[in-house]
């Protein structure tokens, strides 16, 4: 009977100890659980007729800041929204700077076809954004219906939407925006359309804006390949419409200087013809009134300096680059990231039975746009 009372006596104890401290832990704010990215109530915007959703994500860092940036974060074909933001390095870039990210989404549909009408304007058979789609588009001027919606989503989340209760007030004046091969084109059709709106983007394998009218036309006349060969992956001489390019600059109001614009690009592409990245920096330096055969740096990027190689372009006086074009010697058509940095982390690489277009290659390539955008002050 002794020995039983014994061992009564630390089992009760456990017992009064456990029933302390799990309602503790139960009581936890919710606060201090880790963050992940909201979906942005479809009310809050106007999506414009298309089937674009959106995630915000707000970490802890950017609710400690007080006024912060907002980066819009756009995936490439056959990727999705909150994967390609935890695998390509901007949640780790989110995490140790302290801005907010959008995330659009787009649906992927086997059965869409842009351009087509009815069932066109509702997704991508590959999850593209459906950047150069303008025939379609009812809105005055042809702006792209999708571009329109994500303008949308960006005014929301400015205005406090998807930033929680006790979010972070959005800087409306250092709003950015990057994205991943169509979602660079996507960018890109953003900065021209909305350039009062961005103050800088980074476009990583992308496109220019205005080289096509319509998703159909993409492939041949941007230079765009999922199936051919690295030869035959070629865009159009010129690369862009220069009448419409012209349009879209007048049509454009932008303080001097914005929006910024970092133009990233992989020498080994086979999937999106590297000369678009001369065409883009022809497209950039024109808006802003420099000369492409001008750059004010020539050299090798100091994060990486063997193999990428940049030019950077700004007028006389000006603090920062307002053009950049950065190649990446013997990369292909991916996100750059780097695993092998803990003090730093940048990415991760997924295990897929499909391509994700995300590769470690010792290179972050979210660092090099966050310090580019400024995200980082």
């Amino acid at each position: 009977m002794t020995l039983l009372v014994r061992l009564q006596k630390p089992v009760l104890a456990a017992f009064f100890l456990l029933s302390w401290i799990l309602p503790a832990a139960a009581a936890q704010p919710q606060s201090q659980a880790r963050p992940v990215p909201v979906e942005l109530p479809a009310s809050a915007y106007d999506a414009q007729g298309t089937a674009l959703s959106a995630l915000v994500y707000v970490p802890d860092s950017a609710r400690e800041r007080g006024r912060v940036p907002l980066l819009v974060l756009l995936h490439g074909c056959e990727q999705d929204a909150r994967t390609f933001f935890e695998d390509s390095g901007w949640k780790d870039m989110a995490d140790a700077h302290g801005f907010v990210a959008l995330l659009p989404a787009q649906k992927h549909n086997l059965f869409s076809m842009a351009g087509t009408g009815g069932f066109g304007r509702y997704g991508n058979p590959l999850g593209c954004f459906n950047f150069a789609d303008r025939l379609n588009s009812p809105l005055k001027g042809f702006v792209p219906s999708e571009a329109a919606a994500i303008a949308s989503m960006v005014g929301a989340v400015v205005s406090g939407k998807g930033l929680g209760a006790n979010g972070p007030a959005v800087d409306a004046e250092r709003v950015s925006v990057t994205g991943l091969s169509a979602g660079a084109g996507m960018a890109a059709t953003l900065l021209a359309d909305y350039s009062q709106v961005f103050a800088g983007g980074a476009l990583f394998a992308g496109v220019p804006a205005l080289c096509a009218q319509s998703m159909q036309s993409a492939a041949s006349l941007c230079g765009i390949s999922v199936s051919r060969g690295c030869a035959e992956v070629k865009a159009r001489s010129g690369g862009y419409d220069s009448r419409e390019w012209t349009k879209a600059v007048q049509r454009a109001q932008h303080p001097a200087g914005r929006p910024r614009v970092l133009i990233v690009q992989g020498t080994a592409d086979c999937t999106v013809d590297p000369q678009n990245a001369l065409y883009l920096t022809n497209q950039w330096t024109a808006f802003h009134g420099l000369k492409a055969d001008a750059p004010v740096v020539i050299g090798q990027e100091p994060s990486w300096p063997e193999r990428a190689v940049r030019q950077g372009y700004a007028p006389a006086g000006a603090n920062a680059l307002w053009v950049e074009t950065v190649l990446l010697k013997d990369v292909g058509h991916v996100m750059p990231i780097d695993t092998g940095n803990p003090q730093r982390p940048c990415g991760r690489v997924r295990v897929s039975e499909t391509k994700t277009y995300i590769e470690d290659v010792g290179f972050c390539g979210a660092a090099l746009a966050a310090g580019f955008l400024q995200l980082e002050q």
